[in-house]
């Protein structure tokens, strides 16, 4: 049986990202995909909605006629303050001595703790399974084992309804239905972590325009927060510094980059057009100082965040960079000198069938999505959105079927 193909959307603070494929095995086939400009977000935010319901549409429309399928649906991507993570414990008893534990019991232990976590205003996004005991007994699988007690411990992901509503008002005006929602940084860590690095222990920094997020894995993910500073604030810096506009000043962040590290850039000249239409020069090195000002904040408050985690997750797997932000000329040295770990920059991996364009950090998220949403229905089991009426549960995929026309 062929599965339908996946269609995800990244709604980003510069660009809408449309993306069609399907998951072959490890490899995630692209068979279609569209971006479109956008400027009504701010951070998390939606500022104007005609604005993303006009970028949505058009990168839809690109992917549409690339994919060669009429798209009705997709799964978006969410993360931001509307977004929070927290661990929780449940424990339920094991009737009848002589039977084992089945798939019964997980569920009654996963359900116990539904009470604590959702309230009328929030929504499961993701239950993540991290641990299993049998009478206080770690254990890898409890399925079949006898005992007393079995206690579950999850990593509950949680959206306000208020977050997904606004998606879905945007959505709506694009003609698209919501399939589900995919944690951003959950999706990146899908293409660009492997089963080594997180199972020694390692963390994900997406670094996006509007936010940088960090996801901290111990085999499975341990720790997920994130701080409202991204790639976007380096530009702004730029931009009233020197005065540009601010396609100029992302012009010049990166074809300067970060000058801790970069001795040649002593006596070098950048060239700009300021606002007023004059041409200027500025010592690189100049412009160098000032996004490196902002982005060394940045890694010092990720550091901050890291050292302070519950369960003090030790990282010998080091730190992975991915998002636009992780494009800056040198910034895994600037990374490197300030987290004092090491840092490498996590590019898609395994994608047949694209563009090599494609195979950078800025797209992690989306590529990401696809296979997130093609292999892991278990982590979305157990959310249902309340205004799009769509569960997030197996059988997921075969409704997707119904969102495609063959031209």
């Amino acid at each position: 049986m062929t599965e339908s193909p996946i269609v995800v959307l990244d709604i980003g603070n510069s660009s809408t990202l449309c993306m069609v494929g399907e998951v072959i095995g490890d490899k995630i086939k692209l068979l279609g995909m569209g971006e479109s400009p956008c400027s009504g977000k701010k951070r998390s935010s939606i500022t104007d909605m005609t604005k993303v319901v006009q970028s949505i549409r058009a990168a839809v429309d690109e992917a549409e006629r690339t994919a060669g399928l009429k798209i009705t649906g997709a799964y978006v991507g969410i993360s931001g303050e509307g977004v929070s993570a927290t661990n929780h414990r449940s424990t339920v008893a094991i009737t009848g001595e002589s039977s084992p534990i089945d798939e019964d019991d997980v569920a009654r232990a996963l359900a116990a703790s539904d009470p604590e976590i959702a309230t009328n205003s929030t929504t499961i996004m993701h239950r993540i399974k991290q641990n299993y005991a049998v009478d206080g007994e770690s254990v890898e699988n409890p399925l079949w084992l006898h005992g007393n007690r079995l206690t579950i411990e999850t990593m509950n992901i949680v959206v306000s309804d208020h977050s997904t509503t606004t998606l879905e008002r945007a959505c709506q005006g694009a003609e698209l239905e919501i399939a589900g929602f995919l944690h951003e940084t959950l999706a990146a860590a899908e293409t660009t972590l492997s089963f080594d690095e997180k199972d020694m222990g390692v963390g994900l920094l997406d670094l996006g325009a509007g936010s940088s997020k960090i996801a901290l894995f111990s085999g499975p993910i341990r720790f997920l927060t994130e701080i409202p500073l991204g790639s976007i604030d380096l530009t702004k810096d730029l931009s009233q510094v020197i005065q540009v506009s601010p396609s100029e000043a992302e012009r010049l962040k990166l074809e300067t980059g970060l000058s801790s590290i970069q001795s040649h850039l002593q006596g070098q000249y950048a060239e700009f057009n300021t606002t007023a239409g004059r041409t200027n020069k500025i010592p690189a090195e100049q412009i160098s100082a000032i996004i490196e000002a902002r982005q060394r904040e940045i890694f010092e408050l990720i550091r901050e965040k890291i050292d302070s985690n519950p369960q003090k997750i030790l990282l010998p797997a080091g730190i992975v960079l991915t998002g636009g932000g992780a494009k800056l000329r040198n910034i895994v040295d600037l990374a490197e000198d300030v987290l004092e770990i090491p840092v490498r920059v996590g590019v898609p991996q395994s994608v047949v069938a694209a563009p090599q364009a494609v195979q950078e950090t800025s797209f992690a998220v989306a590529l990401g999505m696809l296979r997130y949403a093609h292999g892991n229905n278990e982590e979305l089991a157990g959310s249902e959105h309340a205004h799009s009426g769509v569960q997030v549960q197996g059988g997921l995929l075969g409704k997707l079927g119904g969102f495609f026309n063959m031209f």
